[in-house]
């Protein structure tokens, strides 16, 4: 089957109803870059989160005397980006935020400016196609990824998509010693990129199967493998494994759901909830990267088979990270993303496409058009619950009503302004939710210690 724009001919670039596709690929960036920005300025303009002032190394306009006894411990590559940004930071406290946050979306825009890099590289010419436009779109303005650059706390996952969409540029330019750094970078950032990174390195040796490919892989795999271990350095118990491996179908199964039926709420995912029962829909749904690996395996699309798996197996450090009071789940999605974005942008344009009649593909291409603008609206109601903690508060308690992370931000609030009265109300709420996880029991031992609460 010919590759796409191998023929620029009216009828191989005619899609969507437009026949010559986006002839400048820079006016395209440019209009990706400022839907970004349109959509995301509630979350870049808005007041710093409870996590921006725990977790950032700036100046507190608070006392020290913080119910969060113990600070956060960040990955290499994390605590490096964060304290260039505050090197480079001023002393006024929220400008220095809304620089901390203009990195994590510069971050993310360089990402689609690499996978634009990449379309352009598997499918040269001086158009791009209006399905890979359509791709590039969707995957800048999803609303489940707001949260990797429009949350402080997501820096190592916003790093981790730039280093996996740079690692699929230099493997198809077969640039070993660039994948080899941003292997090492994207490792150091976020633990879902180890799995991401083989499977880049795996799809690019089984489309190119030489000698040179498959040491890259290889060297990929090694890589990751000990580079993860020096920056975790977990020492997981059997228990620890065993009761990882019951929350992964559920984790997988949100992040499909998620991917694929975006919310418009950043998601909070304690591990109980990962504990519960699944119903046949949500096994169903666990069980569709699998099935479609199998299906594009056996249609020959081994490359985009290997990459859909890696992107599932991406989001497993949830099953092991999820317990955390702070920590949303929409982050753990960015390298997931990122790989099944690759997988279509790597491939040509659908056949059926140029199939259809003028009439139809304009319909379609109004569909998609009315997709793109539906993500963007999502993606700007996401923003807005980054705009502050009593949005972000309210956004999580009514989507999440038996979360008790909500009640505990009340109870950490009202402590710290000095309503006892609210405080203790809120962490009994919080204890009556459901089962704490350890890193909520210790705040919620914090908040009691501080209100005189047994």
């Amino acid at each position: 089957m010919p590759r796409a724009w191998e023929s620029h001919s009216p009828a191989s670039c005619a899609a969507f109803g437009i026949r010559s596709g986006v002839r400048r690929p820079v006016l395209l960036l440019l209009l990706l870059c400022a839907a970004v920005l349109l959509c995301a300025w509630p979350a870049l303009t808005g007041d710093p989160l409870l996590d921006d002032l725990r977790l950032v190394p700036l100046l507190r306009p608070f006392p020290r005397a913080d119910v969060f006894a113990q600070p956060p411990r960040w990955q290499p590559a994390v605590e490096l980006s964060f304290r260039a940004v505050a090197a480079l930071s001023p002393q006024r406290f929220v400008i220095a935020v809304q620089l901390h946050h203009l990195a994590s979306l510069a971050l993310h825009l360089l990402t689609v400016w690499l996978l634009l890099r990449l379309t352009l590289a598997r499918h040269p010419g001086d158009r791009v196609h209006p399905w890979h436009a359509l791709v590039l779109g969707a995957f800048a303005l999803h609303p489940s990824l707001l949260e990797s650059y429009g949350h402080l706390a997501a820096r190592g996952e916003a790093l981790c998509a730039a280093s996996l969409a740079g690692l699929a540029l230099s493997l198809h330019h077969g640039r070993a010693a660039p994948a080899l750094a941003l292997t090492l970078l994207g490792t150091a950032a976020s633990p879902g990129f180890a799995p991401a990174a083989v499977a880049l390195g795996l799809a690019a040796a089984l489309e190119q199967p030489t000698a040179r490919s498959r040491r890259t892989a290889l060297a990929i795999a090694l890589t990751s493998l000990l580079t993860s271990l020096l920056a975790f350095g977990a020492r997981p118990s059997l228990d620890d494994l065993l009761r990882w491996s019951m929350r992964v179908p559920r984790a997988v199964s949100i992040a499909t759901r998620a991917l694929v039926v975006p919310t418009e709420t950043a998601l909070r995912l304690p591990h109980w909830e990962l504990s519960l029962a699944m119903s046949s829909a949500e096994r169903l749904t666990a069980a569709l990267p699998l099935l479609a690996s199998v299906f594009l395996w056996r249609r020959q699309a081994r490359g985009a088979a290997v990459l859909v798996l890696g992107a599932a197996l991406s989001v497993l450090p949830l099953a092991r990270f999820a317990d955390s009071l702070a920590y949303g789940f929409d982050r753990y999605l960015a390298g997931a993303a990122v790989l099944l974005a690759v997988a279509l942008l790597r491939e040509p344009s659908p056949t059926w496409i140029a199939a259809l009649s003028s009439g139809t593909q304009r319909l379609v291409g109004g569909c998609g058009v009315a997709l793109l603008v539906l993500l963007g609206f999502m993606a700007r109601q996401t923003a807005t619950g980054f705009t502050s903690d009593s949005h972000q508060l309210d956004a999580m308690t009514q989507m999440r009503p038996r979360d008790p992370s909500g009640h505990l931000r009340n109870a950490w609030f009202a402590a710290r302004t000095g309503d006892v009265v609210s405080a203790r109300r809120s962490l009994r709420n919080a204890r009556r939710r459901g089962l704490l996880t350890p890193t909520m029991d210790r705040v919620a031992r914090s908040i009691a210690t501080a209100v005189g609460e047994r």
